[in-house]
């Protein structure tokens, strides 16, 4: 019995330190071999050699089965990989870096456990993450981005476990100004609700004369003057569906305010009839309604969700998209103009046909439609255009 118990002690421990040792003495006699070959190698034939280059080529060969022979310190295990060679014995067949030295052991079990419910949380995460992220992109209504925006940014922080690279938590820069403009927003509401507050304390908690609250009344308006033109020098743009403390804005060559004109916006957003209508100012105004652009040379007002002719007070009730709907032809122009002291909308368009059922022609057709409620004032198009059929 004793024998035995002998026996199995001599297998399980003292030979594979054996092997080891007998691999790592293998390894560096071997090491010795290869450069006793280097430096017993025969002289060259006669001929025309470049011996510089030769050498070098020599010499890098030594230096590198030196360093291969040489122990070197690691930091993690894959730095003894090709360094340590191990016996297929469990428990000693892996290279390991233990204290800094290379040696052999059983190798390493994951830091952490896999948490299988994590990760599919996690892969949800990102994965709707990425919906909110392309739907922004092809969203056109402001306040719904902004939603979208805050929706997106509190998944990132609720769920930042799931983003461990610094990269993840970056916002793509598709969406970027998107993100900074609505963080504005939110900033420039904040602070138009302390200055209301501000005012209203200093009017309730004081016994003012009428001329006092005068002075207070005018001071909150200066503030507030300047808060919103300090706002709108951020972001170029005034978004009407939100922002409360801009009522009213004239859009001509540039936007005026309250006898204000902002040079610097270039962009204003508004809701008619249910539809998000961007107007930019310039020479001519644009209007933008889902694609619809169109020209205006009137100025236009812009209040209680509306859009008016600053000149004449008469609201513009049509919108470009309802225009298009109501033409069959294809459009190629659309201007809004003042006709007889009246807004109306010039619409240029191709209709594509055959003269007598023969030849292609395109046909030109302009309308003239009321921009007040949407009417057809007049179409004109060329007299032979009976002859064109399709």
């Amino acid at each position: 019995m004793k024998w035995l118990l002998l026996v199995l002690i001599v297998t399980t421990l003292v030979l594979p330190v054996m092997a080891i040792a007998q691999m790592q003495e293998g390894k560096k006699e071997y090491i010795d071999i290869e450069l006793r070959k280097l430096e017993e190698l025969p002289p060259l034939p006669p001929g025309e050699y470049n011996m510089e280059e030769i050498e070098k080529v020599r010499e890098r060969e030594r230096v590198a089965w030196v360093e291969i022979g040489a122990k070197r310190t690691c930091k993690v295990d894959s730095d003894c990989i090709m360094l340590t060679f191990c016996p297929m014995v469990i428990g000693m067949d892996t290279p390991m870096c233990v204290n800094g030295t290379c040696t052999c052991g059983p190798g390493r079990a994951p830091k952490y456990p896999i948490n299988k419910t994590k990760i599919t949380i996690c892969i949800e995460i990102r994965e709707k993450i990425r919906e909110i992220t392309e739907s922004i992109k092809e969203e056109k209504n402001e306040m719904v981005v902004q939603e979208k925006i805050r929706e997106l940014t509190r998944l990132k922080e609720e769920y930042k476990e799931c983003f461990p690279q610094p990269v993840s938590t970056v916002p793509m820069i598709a969406i970027e100004s998107r993100i900074k403009k609505a963080q504005a927003v939110d900033e420039f509401l904040e602070e138009m609700k302390n200055l209301k507050e501000e005012m209203l304390n200093n009017i309730t908690s004081q016994n003012l004369t009428g001329k006092e609250l005068a002075q207070v009344i005018k001071e909150y308006n200066e503030k507030r003057k300047e808060l919103v033109k300090e706002f709108v020098q951020r972001i170029h743009e005034i978004n009407l569906e939100r922002m409360e403390e801009i009522k009213e804005v004239v859009v001509a060559r540039h936007v005026k305010w309250e006898n204000e004109s902002l040079f610097n916006v270039t962009r204003i957003t508004v809701t008619v009839n249910g539809k998000s209508i961007t107007i930019e100012p310039g020479d001519n105004v644009t209007i933008n309604v889902e694609g619809v652009v169109v020209k205006s040379k009137i100025p236009l007002r812009i209040r209680n969700n509306s859009v008016e002719d600053a000149e004449t007070n008469q609201t513009i009730r049509e919108t470009p998209e309802r225009v298009r709907a109501k033409i069959r032809e294809q459009i190629r122009e659309m201007r809004l103009e003042r006709k007889e002291n009246k807004p109306v909308y010039l619409v240029a368009t191709a209709k594509q046909g055959r003269l007598l059922g023969i030849i292609p022609v395109s046909v030109s057709v302009n309308y003239e439609i009321s921009a007040i409620d949407g009417s057809t004032i007049t179409v004109n198009k060329p007299w032979w255009s009976f002859l064109v059929l399709g």
